[in-house]
């Protein structure tokens, strides 16, 4: 009986395992917009209590609107922001290949530079090189073409996914998370530190990071505007990407073009360029991230830049929200192993917790007087019991 016991506990495992994987497989192509959905519940869950509050515990209801909520404050600006960026992007190839298909390339910031730039980026005078320019640009156009048609066909698909998501994680979140904690056979303490982690490093980021850098990249965007740089989107969806290193920051896109446009005798947009990066663009760094950020990102700003960007080339895109996020979640487990595993830092932390327990609690109001009749009562119904 015990070996048939045992038996059928190996082929439940074995099934298990497999449906595990086959489960996982399943589910893997959509990690990321499902976990973006996550992201974005866990920062607008106070919106979804309210109006479930506001609606008479008519979650479904007060789900459906703090999607769409979400959809018309985040998802629905991005994908503008995007489509703007992919039609600047267009413009300026289709320029190029223009340009490259008359044997030179001339371009208005490059116009009044002090330097023969035809010299340096002419393509050879025999007509066969000027004939595979040709071929080669209406070829990497075509590529060029295809590859956004496709993204935009994934990004579509991944928003509509996204949406989803965070509609049933708005309905079921909470009773999903206590599910998944009572199946995994952890310390509670364990679980509660990630679940921080988590809602710290997606306040942190989204917040802290993201926020700061589209607000630098539309002041940025203006600046550039005013200064008459062609192609302004463009530049301005760099200095979003550019706004996440932590050395140099949006600098490495208003700084080179400030330059460009003074040594093309632009002095005065330049120098207005310059001065706009600096003292307004530079300033929106060091004011609103620590205003919207805090202390939540327990993460030192050098690991916080290689996760990001070690991200970005894993998971793409979506690893810029992914890499802190895994990275921050491994400095928990690492601190958890050193406190609880170690010893190191323990009587610290068990201070700190004796600290917040004998906190002295807000003063109850004083009990009512109670009459002589309802004493006498209690007192008659003591007596009989």
């Amino acid at each position: 009986m015990a070996d048939t016991r045992r038996w059928s506990n190996f082929v439940f495992a074995g099934l298990f395992a497999l449906a595990l994987i086959l489960f996982s497989r399943i589910l893997l192509p959509f990690l990321m917009p499902v976990l973006l959905g996550g992201f974005l519940v866990v920062l607008f869950m106070p919106v979804q209590d309210y109006l479930s509050h506001k609606l008479r515990g008519r979650k479904s209801l007060s789900a459906g609107v703090s999607t769409v909520i979400v959809f018309l404050l985040i998802l629905a600006p991005l994908a503008l922001v995007g489509w703007m960026v992919a039609r600047e992007l267009f413009t300026l190839v289709g320029q190029a290949q223009g340009l490259l298909a008359q044997g030179h390339l001339r371009h208005p910031l490059l116009a009044g530079l002090p330097l023969d730039v035809e010299h340096y980026l002419r393509l050879g005078a025999d007509g066969q090189d000027v004939e595979r320019a040709i071929l080669s640009a209406v070829t990497g156009g075509a590529a060029l073409l295809r590859d956004v048609a496709a993204a935009g066909t994934d990004l579509v698909i991944n928003m509509f996914l996204m949406t989803v998501a965070m509609y049933y994680f708005f309905l079921d979140g909470r009773r999903l998370v206590a599910e998944v904690t009572r199946l995994i056979p952890l310390d509670k303490r364990y679980f509660e530190a990630f679940a921080r982690e988590f809602t710290d490093v997606a306040y942190a980021i989204i917040y802290g990071n993201t926020v700061t850098a589209l607000i630098q990249g539309a002041v940025g965007f203006v600046g550039l505007l005013i200064a008459g740089v062609p192609h302004a989107g463009v530049w301005g969806a760099a200095m979003v990407l550019v706004a996440l290193v932590p050395v140099g920051g949006t600098a490495l896109v208003w700084g080179p073009i400030g330059v460009v446009l003074i040594a093309a005798n632009r002095v005065s947009e330049g120098v207005f360029l310059l001065a706009w990066g600096a003292f307004l663009v530079g300033s929106i760094d060091n004011v609103i991230r620590p205003r919207l950020c805090g202390s939540r990102m327990a993460l030192h700003p050098l690991l916080v830049f290689l996760s990001m960007f070690g991200g970005l080339a894993v998971f793409g895109m979506m690893g810029l929200l992914v890499g802190p996020l895994i990275a921050s979640i491994f400095m928990a487990m690492v601190r958890i192993y050193r406190r609880d595993f170690l010893g190191i830092g323990r009587a610290e932390h068990l201070a700190e917790e004796d600290r917040a327990e004998s906190t002295p609690p807000m003063a109850e109001p004083a009990p009512a007087r109670v009459s002589a009749p309802a004493q006498a009562m209690g007192s008659a119904a003591t007596l009989n019991a």
